[in-house]
């Protein structure tokens, strides 16, 4: 029976690693992968409120329906109808066009075209905005084109150089797709990965009686984690699409520091919380919020400059942020040598620190067993002598 507990116990200890190291982090590197699959935002919900019904303004409205950024759901002859659709999250963008619009443009008065943006959704409201601000240039400029054309006769040529007296030429580069899950989904695979290594790195700590035992687990467990991590980014490149143009060296190198790292914190975390649970939970707790002060959400350069220093101590920012340019940018090593050496030195701050903790538990429980046994030598001769 008790040979049955035992290997119980150690299968389930096997699963807890295989669930925590590899099942979690590939199974969201698929759900990622798969919910972002599309990278640019479409199909946008817009409602129409379009007070003029002319031939302009039915231009208007046919180029946003065909751009497939939009989704034209609503058509209305009511203003507040805009605010209300976009309040009860049925619209995301509105679009008021004034009665005086056909009659303005062909007078020369600017019509003045009211769009209304879902602030609410930020990543929503970039993508609408950017779109629709293309489609008002584009129109505004071929109508003033036409009429320098047709009224005053200007051939095509001289008239686009007098709408465009100067080109500029816009590329963007890594990421000329604006594919969002290119920059997004590294990052957040990372974030689920690191708290899963800290969880586990609190949890490998049992009753070792000599910190070298504690050492290789680390290292062991920090391995499978660089294992379950490149596994899991390497799904992102083959199925989704996610461009890799650096250097599989510097990849797997780095991918190791930081995975080593994550698990000696937990480590550190659980010598120096007594309880099990709660280590655990202080570890994913101290972890998780990294990710935000990562500037994966926010740009650091964009942070106050107490969160700017307080960044610079923080494993995921070492790792994330020159993983995300290792993917879409290509650097090569002497960007990562950086990096690499500030994840040896805090390898080996979280090892000194644990070693520490570890052999100072160890003789003030010595000293205590000491001073107990000796309280109870002290009774019993006392005992002995009253008999």
């Amino acid at each position: 029976m008790l040979n049955f507990i035992r290997i119980g116990l150690k299968l389930k200890g096997i699963l807890t690693f295989i669930f925590f190291i590899f099942f979690i982090p590939i199974a969201c590197s698929f759900i990622l992968g798969s919910e972002m699959r599309e990278g640019e935002i479409k199909n946008i919900p817009t409602v129409i409120v379009d007070h003029d019904n002319s031939s302009y303004s039915q231009m208007l409205v046919k180029e946003i329906k065909n751009n497939e950024i939009f989704n034209i759901t609503n058509y209305s002859d009511n203003d507040s109808d805009v605010k209300n659709l976009i309040e009860n999250n049925k619209a995301r963008v509105g679009v008021i066009i004034p009665q005086s619009f056909a009659k303005d443009l062909t007078e020369g008065n600017a019509p003045k075209v009211l769009i209304f943006y879902d602030g609410s959704q930020m990543s929503i409201t970039s993508a609408a905005k950017s779109r629709m601000d293309e489609i008002l240039l584009s129109i505004k400029t071929g109508y003033i084109q036409q009429i320098m054309q047709g009224k005053l006769g200007v051939m095509p040529e001289v008239s686009r150089n007098y709408m465009l007296p100067m080109y500029f030429n816009y590329r963007i580069l890594n990421n000329p797709a604006r594919n969002y899950s290119n920059f997004l989904n590294i990052g957040m695979l990372i974030s689920v990965a690191q708290v899963c290594f800290v969880m586990l790195g609190a949890d490998m700590v049992k009753k070792e009686k000599h910190y070298l035992f504690i050492w290789v687990k680390t290292i062991l467990g920090g391995l499978a984690g660089a294992l379950s991590t490149l596994i899991t980014l390497a799904i992102q490149v083959k199925y989704y699409g996610v461009p890799f143009r650096g250097t599989t060296k510097e990849t797997v190198l780095l991918t190791i520091l930081f995975c080593i790292a994550i698990v000696s914190y937990g480590v550190l975390i659980r010598l120096i919380v007594n309880q099990k649970i709660l280590s655990i939970q202080i570890s994913a707790v101290t972890v998780l919020p990294t990710s935000i002060l990562g500037g994966y959400t926010f740009p650091i350069l964009a942070m106050p400059e107490f969160f700017q220093s307080l960044s610079t101590i923080l494993p995921f920012v070492h790792y994330a942020g020159p993983m995300r340019r290792i993917f879409l940018v290509g650097i090569g090593a002497e960007y990562i040598n950086p990096e690499i050496s500030w994840f040896i030195k805090f390898i080996i701050w979280m090892w000194i620190l644990s070693i520490g903790i570890f052999y100072a538990k160890k003789a003030v429980k010595k000293g205590y067993n000491h001073i107990k046994d000796k309280k109870n030598s002290v009774k019993n001769t006392g005992e002995a002598v009253e008999v």
